[in-house]
């Protein structure tokens, strides 16, 4: 008896140890939450519906519109039909007479609490904080901006003034850059063509790839695997409009991005070209080219091992390459599958051969010129643009011997746009009281650029002996729908918002006090989850395969 007694007295105290350590895990370490909107989209996901293109097949999520969650009718315990959704491989709208699906919840994520305790944020971590406008609700961004730095967004990056005067990109490092990349078009996914021209309402063509010289046979397994049977040069090209290449998100309604996306200025050219190059013989040579404005980039790789990265710049001669970087490889195995991949972002090129970065452009040979950016995009003051953005040129070259590729993608990376503020709205509120102090300071504008956007960069205070009070700047992956700090006009009341005895402002609207952060999120444990049979709408399996570390 004595001896059972004892059992059940160490399963309690076991299970109490257990309760203990889980709280102070939660208040010390790590705290779980819960994405309710998404504004990380396509990376981390709020409500959201899981969709299939029937047009080619593509596999994407379809944010629940706000009208939607709004609508008297919608009960997320039973099916919806989710409407106005488009496809963002092949562009093809989801048709209104599809069967009606369940909602799905937001991911689930971990964030490592009282990291920045220890460490200052870092430049495009992914953190969770206090709202600045309410102070209650908690909102999931990337960190852009640091305390004493000036931010501007200028045609979609990043620029930084560390307080020298001087504008220098942001760029992304490498698993930052790999979490960010969004689909334009993947060809394993080709649409089928009598489908998409009766489910496409404007008329449009799909996006592919064309033959524009030589020899190429398309066709091969459906479309999806490109034969080069080897000879005289021969080139395929992207065949898309000028569309495919602006901001757009198939997590969003596409109505509620107009405000924000400019269809004239905001052509995105940080691309990857990406695919898997099986070459059949030793004299093999395959070419990847893009473009950026005026500017021309081309990678080639050789059977033999050889690979080169050249540039064509606005002032050269037609065809006159100038080289920017030469190695020699191990040679390819004839027949073997080698993942090959051009990018261009944060003005750097580089080349990627089998997962591994072999060639990239410097700063010498590709300077990032605020200055130049900031004068290619400008407008009239009647709005119209000075010089048009040509739509970026994406192509292969092949020559030699005979050569497959295989799952072709086409990448673009994430594109800050630079939206308008909306009027800051009069009540009786301290949040109007301050909104309108700060109007009077000349410290907010009643209508005009957001924070930190081009014309408007935001200043980030750094307070020495009170870090606390040190301000960082941060943006959401999906620009167009993201209440990040270029958009907020208020400040909760409950905010430092001033020094009491100076009467200093501390305060910048548009920033995170060092205070307001709550951790570092670095895990997704729980994505949207599977229905039992017979119980679909009640998600209590896990989709193990979409756990993943966040980027």
């Amino acid at each position: 008896m004595e001896r059972e007694l004892n059992t059940v007295r160490d399963t309690v105290e076991s299970v109490w140890v257990a309760v203990i350590l889980a709280f102070v895990l939660r208040a010390f370490m790590i705290e779980a939450f819960v994405i309710p909107t998404g504004s990380m989209a396509p990376r981390l996901l709020g409500e959201h519906w899981q969709l299939v293109c029937p047009a080619c097949g593509y596999d994407y999520s379809y944010g629940v519109p706000s009208s939607a969650q709004n609508h008297p009718d919608f009960d997320r315990a039973r099916p919806q039909t989710p409407t106005g959704a488009t496809c963002p491989n092949c562009g093809c709208t989801y048709p209104a007479a599809m069967l009606p699906d369940y909602p799905r919840s937001g991911d689930r994520v971990l964030v490592m609490k009282y990291l920045y305790r220890l460490r200052d944020p870092e430049p495009w971590d992914v953190v969770v904080f206090r709202n600045p406008q309410s102070n209650r609700d908690n909102y999931i961004k990337r960190v852009i901006g640091l305390p004493g730095e000036r931010i501007e967004i200028v045609h979609g990056d990043v620029f930084v003034d560390k307080g020298d005067g001087q504008w220098r990109i942001r760029a992304k490092p490498p698993q930052a850059q790999k979490a960010v990349w969004q689909v334009i078009y993947d060809n394993d996914y080709p649409p089928n063509a009598e489908l998409y021209a009766k489910l496409d309402r404007l008329g449009a063509s799909p996006p592919g790839w064309a033959l524009t010289m030589g020899r190429w046979d398309l066709t091969g397994q459906d479309g999806r695997r490109f034969l080069y049977p080897g000879g005289d040069r021969a080139e395929i090209a992207f065949s898309a409009g000028q569309d495919a290449f602006l901001p757009h998100y198939g997590y969003n309604l596409p109505s509620t991005e107009a405000q924000s996306i400019d269809r004239f200025t905001d052509i995105c050219s940080d691309l990857e070209l990406s695919a898997v190059f099986v070459p059949q013989t030793g004299d093999c040579r395959l070419s990847l080219l893009l473009s950026s404005f005026e500017r021309r980039f081309k990678a080639e790789i050789c059977a033999d091992g050889k690979v080169w990265l050249w540039h064509e710049g606005p002032d050269s001669p037609p065809g006159q390459w100038e080289m920017w970087g030469r190695r020699q490889l191990k040679p390819l195995a004839k027949g073997g599958c080698h993942e090959v991949a051009l990018a261009h972002a944060d003005f750097r090129v580089a080349l990627w051969l089998d997962g591994q970065e072999v060639l990239a452009s410097t700063e010498q040979q590709y300077p990032a010129d605020y200055n130049w950016l900031k004068a290619r995009v400008a407008t009239n003051r009647d709005g119209r643009i000075i010089r048009p953005i040509p739509t970026p040129q994406v192509s292969f070259v092949a020559e030699g011997g005979p050569s497959e590729l295989w799952h072709v993608r086409l990448f673009r990376d994430v594109f800050y746009t630079c939206p308008q503020l909306q009027p800051v709205e009069r009540d009786a509120s301290p949040l109007w009281d301050f909104a309108r102090w700060m109007q009077r300071r000349g410290r907010l504008a009643d209508r005009g650029s957001g924070w930190g956007t081009t014309g408007n960069p935001i200043k980030l205070a750094k307070f020495p002996g009170r870090p606390e009070l040190d301000q960082f700047f941060v943006l959401g992956d999906n620009s167009p729908q993201s209440l990040d700090g270029r958009c907020w006009t208020k400040a909760a009341p409950t905010l430092r918002l001033t020094d009491q005895k100076t009467g200093e402002t501390l305060y910048q609207l548009g920033t995170v006090p060092r205070y307001g952060l709550i951790g570092k999120a670095f895990f997704v444990y729980w994505p949207a989850g599977f229905g039992v049979p017979k119980l679909p709408g009640l998600p209590i399996l896990p989709n193990v395969g979409k756990m993943r570390l966040i980027r």
